[in-house]
């Protein structure tokens, strides 16, 4: 064990506790202005997209993401709005 900074503590990405999926962490950290690629590799819904964990998470909070799908067919941009 080791004691941390302020600055290293906020360098670390760290998820809620239970059963959540890397994207959503990688969201929640996200800071406004950022941008997201998620690759096609890396999404295993069969049926949805990435839009709609972001939808899932602006629902009840002030988060806002703008998700669009990149044209060549390699994923999905996802950009923190607010």
């Amino acid at each position: 064990m080791k004691m941390l900074t302020k600055e290293e503590a906020k360098s670390i990405i760290t998820k809620p506790v239970g059963r959540v999926s890397r994207l959503r962490t990688l969201l929640l950290a996200m800071k406004p202005g950022e941008f997201l690629l998620v690759e096609r590799a890396d999404w295993k819904w069969k049926k949805k997209t990435p839009s709609v964990m972001c939808r899932r998470l602006e629902d009840g909070s002030s988060l806002k993401y703008d998700c669009k799908r990149a044209l060549d067919g390699s994923g999905w941009v996802i950009e923190r709005l607010k």
